[in-house]
C-alpha cells in the first residue's frame, strides 16, 4: 500500500500529479499540498535515476582485462539433500529389488548393506516398481510387500495325454519379506497355484516361510521352509529362470525343504558355503517339508567365484563354481499312515508331462544321497550354466509283490544352456532389469533375450527290473527310461516387472511307446508365459 491506496492506483495517481503539477501555478495551491508534490516529484526523480543507472549496468558490455586474470568465482554451495528422499544401492545392483535378493547364485539374501543402504537418506515409505517398502525412521526395520503372478499357455503337437495342452496359473505367490533390528531377515511366501511342473490341481500351500539372522555376512542362520542348498538351476528364483520351466535336473533335487542351516559369503564375497539339517523333502515340490519320519537330510554346497572384483582378469571375474549334495539315512515311513506320492515326486518334462510314475507301495529304507558339480559363467550379455546331478534312493519293495524287499535305484541328469541378451543388458543368475522399459513414444523395445539348452537323463535299471530280481517293477512302455531334451527360448523384458517369453521344448524318450501314456511319441510343443514380478 501507498498513501493508503493499492500500489497500482498509487503510481497512476503519482505519475497524473507529477504531468500536472508544472502546469499549475503554485500559488493556487496551499502551502501543505504544494510541499507534498514536491517531495513526491522528488521521491519519483531518484527512482528514474536509480532505475537508468542499474539498466545501464546491465547493458554495458564488460571489456575483459588483459592484464590480470579473472578471478576465480566460488561454486553456489548445493543444498544438502534432504533426508529420505533417495536410496543408492550398489553400482551393479543399481535396478534391482532392495531385498531377498539371490546374490549370483548363492544361499544367500541380499547383504545387509544393499537392503539398508545410506540410513540418513532412505525413505520411510518408497512405493515404486520395486514393490511397496516401508522402513522405520532409523532404518534398523523394513518390509517390502510384492507378488508374483505367471499365467501359462502349454500346446504340444502328438500329445499321448489330453491334459498336456492347457492354459493354467503356474505361479500366484504374494510375499512379505524384510528385516528388522538390522540382523534379522525374514520372508514369507504362500502359493495359490500348482505346488509342482506336472501338478494337476490348484492348491494353497506356503511356498516360503524363514527368519534368517545374519550378525556378519560370513555366518548366518537360517530357519523355516526355504530353498536348500543342494542344485545351482533350483536355487534361481522362480521368475529370474531364462527357460518356463526348470531342466530334467529339477527332478533330483527338493524345491523346498523345513530345517535350520548356516551359511555364509566370505573371501570378499568369493566364497558361499552352507550346510543344513533338514526335515526330508520330495523333490521339485512346494508341498514337501513335512516330517514323515524317515529320518533328518543332511544338505551341504560350496560355491567360488576366484576372480570376483579381479579386475586385471575381468573376462574370468564372471566364472562361478559349485559343489552341493545331501546325505540320510531314512526309516521305513509307510508302517504309519503315510502313502507313497508323500515320499517320491513323479519325474516330469519342463512341460508338466509325466515321463515317470514311482510304484504305489513303494517305501523309502536305507541310505539316500545326492551329488551336484556345477558351473556357471557370465561375459557381459552372455550366459552359460552347466549341471549334473546324480541321486541314489534304498528303498523297500515288500509291498509290491513277492520276493520284495530293500534294493535302491540311482538316476543320472545334467543340463547345459546358453543364454545372450541381445539388447546389451549384463546375464546374470538374478534376472535381467531391462536398461530403457518399453516406450513406444521414444522407440524403447525394452530388453530381448535368447536362450539354448540340452539336458536329459538317465533312470537305472532296478526302477524297471522285475520285483523278485531286486527291482522296482516299473513299466518299460508306459514309463520312459531316459528323455534327451532340446529347448529354445526368447524373452521380452518389457520393463522391470512385465515378461512374455516362448519356450520351444522337444523331449526324445527313451523306452516308452505306450498307447495312451505322455511317453507314446517324442514330445513337442510352446510353452509361453506372460509374467508379473512385483
Amino acid at each position: 500500500m501507498m498513501l493508503g491506496f493499492p500500489k497500482s492506483i498509487s503510481w497512476v495517481v503519482l505519475g497524473a500529479l507529477l504531468l500536472f503539477a508544472p502546469s499549475c501555478p503554485l500559488h493556487a495551491m496551499d502551502e501543505e499540498t504544494t510541499k507534498t508534490i514536491a517531495a513526491l516529484q522528488a521521491q519519483m526523480q531518484a527512482l528514474m535515476d536509480e532505475v537508468k543507472s542499474l539498466k545501464a549496468q546491465s547493458t554495458k558490455p564488460q571489456s575483459p582485462n588483459p592484464t590480470s586474470s579473472p578471478t576465480p568465482t566460488a561454486p553456489s554451495p548445493t543444498p544438502a539433500e534432504s533426508p529420505r528422499t533417495s536410496y543408492a544401492p550398489l553400482p551393479d545392483q543399481a535396478n534391482r529389488p532392495l531385498m531377498e535378493l539371490p546374490q549370483g547364485g548363492s544361499t544367500e539374501s541380499a547383504s545387509t548393506k544393499l537392503q539398508e543402504g545410506d540410513k540418513g537418506r532412505i525413505k520411510t515409505l518408497d512405493i515404486s516398481d520395486k514393490g511397496a517398502v516401508l522402513r522405520s525412521e532409523d532404518g534398523r526395520h523394513s518390509i517390502r510387500l510384492g507378488g508374483l503372478l505367471q499365467v501359462d499357455d502349454r500346446e504340444f503337437t502328438d500329445e499321448g495325454s489330453s491334459q498336456a495342452s492347457k492354459m493354467l496359473l503356474r505361479r500366484a505367490r504374494p510375499y512379505a519379506s524384510g528385516y528388522f533390528y538390522d540382523d534379522w531377515n525374514y520372508r514369507f511366501a504362500e502359493e495359490f497355484a500348482l505346488s509342482a511342473p506336472n501338478a494337476t490341481t490348484y492348491q494353497a500351500t506356503i511356498a516360503e516361510a524363514f527368519i534368517n539372522y545374519k550378525p556378519i555376512e560370513d555366518i548366518q542362520i537360517e530357519t523355516g521352509k526355504y530353498k536348500p542348498p543342494v542344485a545351482l538351476e533350483q536355487l534361481v528364483t522362480d521368475p529370474f529362470l531364462v527357460f518356463n520351466e526348470r531342466a530334467l535336473t529339477s527332478n533330483l533335487s527338493p524345491a523346498r525343504d523345513v530345517g535350520i542351516m548356516t551359511h555364509g559369503l566370505t573371501a570378499d564375497g568369493k566364497l558361499s558355503w552352507a550346510a543344513m539339517v533338514g526335515t526330508g523333502a520330495r523333490n521339485n515340490n512346494l508341498s514337501t517339508g513335512l516330517d514323515y519320519d524317515t529320518g533328518y537330510t543332511g544338505y551341504f554346497r560350496l560355491f567360488a567365484q576366484p576372480f570376483k572384483d579381479e579386475k586385471d582378469l575381468e573376462p574370468l571375474a564372471g566364472l562361478k563354481l559349485g559343489l552341493g549334495g545331501s546325505i540320510q539315512w531314512q526309516d521305513q515311513a509307510l508302517n504309519g499312515s503315510q502313502i507313497t506320492s508323500n515320499l517320491f515326486q513323479n519325474y516330469s518334462t519342463d512341460g508338466g508331462n509325466t515321463f515317470y510314475s514311482f510304484p504305489n507301495g513303494l517305501d523309502v529304507q536305507g541310505e539316500h544321497w545326492r551329488i551336484s558339480p556345477q558351473i556357471y559363467y557370465s561375459y557381459k550379455n552372455f550366459g552359460f550354466l552347466g549341471e549334473y546331478i546324480c541321486e541314489k534312493q534304498g528303498v523297500d519293495t515288500s509291498a509290491l509283490g513277492s520276493g520284495g524287499g530293500f534294493t535302491s535305484y540311482q538316476t543320472d541328469a545334467w543340463n547345459a544352456s546358453f543364454n545372450y541378451i541381445i539388447t546389451g543388458e549384463n546375464a546374470t543368475l538374478d534376472g535381467v532389469i531391462p536398461n530403457h522399459p518399453v516406450d513406444f513414444k521414444t522407440g524403447d523395445w525394452g530388453a530381448w533375450e535368447v536362450a539354448l539348452r540340452y539336458d536329459g537323463i538317465a533312470l537305472g535299471d532296478t526302477m524297471f527290473s522285475p520285483v523278485n530280481q531286486g527291482g522296482m517293477g516299473a513299466s518299460r512302455t508306459d514309463n520312459a527310461t531316459g528323455v534327451n531334451g532340446f529347448s529354445a527360448a526368447i524373452n521380452w523384458y518389457i520393463n522391470r516387472l512385465i515378461r512374455l517369453g516362448v519356450t520351444m521344448e522337444y523331449n526324445a524318450f527313451t523306452g516308452g511307446g505306450g498307447v495312451g501314456t505322455v511317453v507314446e511319441n517324442n514330445e513337442f510343443g510352446f510353452l509361453t508365459r506372460l509374467q508379473l514380478m512385483y
